[in-house]
């Protein structure tokens, strides 16, 4: 499989866009593939991605990885829990515990370091909505990166927003010990400087006043941030075309190039898939909205992939795509 990125992160600044079912799918999928997968509910505080797995409640968490002496005697190892599908498996967010979204800088590190050593050949991460710093730092430690949004407008430029204050952060975990670049990208601390930042163009023109040596940098990590873009619910073709919007607002505002990995359509197997706890992609990989999926997953390893369920097994072929000119 042509895949070098071991982390994929996957976000989006609203909430209730699906990014749960989106990522579990996925997960299922490359687990199907192959892989050794481990799906990280990262929604802390909020934590339910366990149920699309069928996974009641989960034993184990992020809670006990804090206090390590309710692990028992196999340790860490006890937080990967055993999901009933070959090669996947799940690591559970934080319950409903009070406090457990708002972990302070140190504790979030810790959970990013023990999540960047999973012994895995991929891991994704499905993360909360919104653009607080724990949300976007979570986001940004992905190889690859995923946002999610449903068609409406007001969920495109949420997205837009989201996909805004990544590469802002990106800029500013960069240049931390630069007060004045500082003062330029966080514009929590600085709202004046949201309107004239609006547009990537702004921020370089301060940046080149200011410290002209670092605009090299500014531009090499915009290149390198190329985000995913999935369009979940889609009723008709009119959707997908939002996602080319939100593709030219990223290219016009920010010169990011947003890749356009697939969509999902509005199904009622989905729907189903949620009440039965069970992922759709297993119940029948042959529907849409699991060849859907195994087209995001396509665009992203750069390869055909096609399932088949027979005689209750599941069947996989795979083809890598060759790169334009070769094979002809």
């Amino acid at each position: 499989m042509s895949f070098k990125n071991k982390i994929i992160a996957v976000g989006g600044g609203k909430g209730g866009v699906g990014k749960s079912v989106v990522c579990a799918n996925m997960a299922v999928t490359l687990a199907l593939t192959g892989q050794r997968v481990i799906l990280v509910d990262a929604d802390f505080g909020a934590s339910s991605l366990h149920a699309l797995l069928g996974i009641s409640s989960p034993k184990y968490g992020f809670r006990e990885y804090f206090d390590p002496n309710s692990l028992g005697s196999n340790g860490e190892e006890a937080l990967l829990l055993d999901t009933g599908i070959t090669n996947l498996k799940f690591l559970s967010g934080a319950g409903d515990m009070p406090g457990s979204a708002d972990i302070n800088v140190k504790n979030q590190n810790k959970v990013i370091s023990y999540i960047r050593n999973l012994d895995a050949d991929h891991i994704l991460m499905d993360l909360g909505p919104g653009t607080n710093f724990h949300i976007i730092d979570y986001f940004n430690i992905g190889g690859e990166n995923v946002v999610v949004s449903t068609p409406e407008m007001t969920s495109i430029m949420k997205s837009f927003s989201f996909i805004k204050a990544a590469l802002f952060r990106r800029i500013s975990q960069e240049f931390k010990s630069s007060s004045d670049i500082q003062h330029l990208i966080d514009l929590s601390k600085n709202p004046g400087m949201a309107e004239d930042c609006f547009e990537i163009s702004s921020l370089r023109e301060k940046v080149e006043e200011m410290h002209p040596q670092q605009l090299d940098r500014v531009n090499e990590i915009i290149r390198e941030f190329r985000p995913g873009l999935v369009i979940n619910r889609v009723r008709r073709q009119k959707d997908i075309l939002m996602g080319d919007n939100l593709l030219k607002l990223a290219k016009k505002y920010l010169d990011v190039d947003v890749k356009f990995l697939g969509y999902l359509i509005e199904s009622d197997a989905v729907r189903d898939s949620i009440d039965e706890m069970k992922p759709f992609l297993i119940k029948d990989p042959q529907s849409k909205p699991s060849e859907n999926i195994q087209q995001v997953i396509g665009s992203l390893t750069n390869t055909n992939i096609h399932l088949v369920k027979k005689d209750n097994s599941i069947f996989v072929s795979q083809q890598i795509k060759l790169s334009s000119g070769w094979g002809q």
